[in-house]
């Protein structure tokens, strides 16, 4: 559910963990009807994330369900942090 970006060699930036992709989360879970799944799916993949590494959720595709809301972006990001926050309880 995380992916690393890489520059044009290929490589990841660093050898490091860089960004969580929301495409990836997308593709990762096929089976997702809505919004609302994608949500969780999205804090769920956070909570995966190991403590030490520091990946930000990139916004790279624009969720297709009928139900997505206009902010949605904000909503994923704070599903996001949420995550995150949950490693450490």
């Amino acid at each position: 559910m995380i992916r690393r970006i890489k520059n044009l060699q290929g490589n990841s930036i660093n050898g490091e963990l860089t960004a969580m992709l929301l495409s990836q989360v997308i593709t990762d879970n096929p089976s997702l009807t809505d919004f609302w799944a994608l949500e969780r799916c999205v804090s769920a993949a956070a909570r995966m994330i190991p403590s030490e590494a520091n990946a930000p959720l990139t916004c790279d595709v624009e969720p297709e369900f009928r139900c997505t809301p206009r902010k949605w972006d904000l909503i994923l990001s704070a599903a996001h942090d949420r995550g995150l926050r949950a490693r450490f309880a």
